[in-house]
């Protein structure tokens, strides 16, 4: 199929950008890498009248700074998972971008672009909410910042108005002793998670001493597990209750059967997914001690 009719805008700079999606309202998209966008507008799923292209903008920059990582909303997947600095500090992001479709969308897509798209099963969204991430978006009134857990409202809805660009999402950096890891299940290598789980901690002595668990598949957004994160603390690393804690969430999430897979198997999946990334977790962590 072919889209809809659109007009194509190609904005100079950031206030250029958020004037021209100011004056479209509803009917103005930006678009970057167009590798969620664009299959939409091709099925008329989406049909902006406007398309704003900002990949003129300078927000392809990853920076460290105050204890905080700040990348830019057009840093493509291919850019940010070659960077040691991910591999360093946030192991289970660089995990989940290697699940991220395949080599030519990973090479063409934005972090941006999949932040605001919020497919319910994408990677990007689950690692944001499991990092404390807060989205940095632009407009003509200025510039706000909203938490991950915020900005990810529903399946393809997020907090983001009409006008409003998302240029950047900062990360707080973890301390040195911490790591994490990112699991997922799809029916082919490339293709849309049918669930994921992410794990991240903190550890001294021997033991997790802060935990974080995110799931996506289970719900219209990625979902935490503060009672999981919580019974994980005090454990230790060389006998982690990863079974256990696998178990709890199963029987927290009520996913909805689909053309993919039933509720039960999704159920079955996440229990499975939570302890295996919980114990690579553990294991990465006793090979830095």
């Amino acid at each position: 199929m072919r889209p809809a009719s659109f007009e194509y805008h190609k904005a100079a700079d950031i206030e250029d950008a958020v004037r021209l999606l100011a004056e479209f309202g509803d009917e103005g998209r930006p678009i970057a890498g167009g590798q969620s966008l664009v299959p939409m507008m091709n099925l008329r799923l989406a049909r902006p009248g406007h398309l704003v292209d900002i990949n003129a903008l300078a927000l392809d920059e990853i920076e460290f700074d105050g204890g905080v990582m700040r990348v830019g909303a057009l840093v493509r997947h291919e850019r940010y998972a070659g960077d040691p600095r991910i591999a360093e500090h946030f192991p289970a992001l660089l995990d989940a971008v290697h699940w991220i479709g395949h080599p030519t969308i990973r090479r063409h897509g934005s972090i941006g672009g999949s932040l605001s798209h919020a497919d319910p099963t994408a990677e990007l969204p689950a690692a944001a909410v499991l990092y404390d991430a807060t989205m940095i978006v632009r407009s003509l009134e200025g510039e706000r910042r909203i938490a991950a857990a915020d900005f990810f409202e529903s399946a393809y809805v997020t907090a983001l108005q009409p006008g409003d660009l998302l240029v950047a999402v900062e990360f707080p950096v973890p301390p040195a002793n911490s790591t994490g890891s990112f699991m997922e299940i799809g029916e082919r290598r490339g293709d849309f998670a049918i669930a994921s789980v992410g794990a991240a901690i903190e550890f001294e002595a021997g033991v997790i001493t802060k935990a974080a668990i995110v799931c996506c598949g289970a719900d219209l957004v990625a979902i935490r597990a503060p009672d999981i994160e919580a019974f994980l603390i005090g454990k230790p690393l060389d006998a982690p209750p990863a079974k256990e804690a696998g178990a709890m969430f199963a029987a927290e999430v009520e996913p909805s059967s689909d053309h993919v897979a039933g509720a039960e198997y999704k159920t079955a999946l996440i229990g499975e997914l939570t302890q295996r990334a919980v114990e690579a977790a553990c294991a990465r962590a006793l090979e830095r001690k």
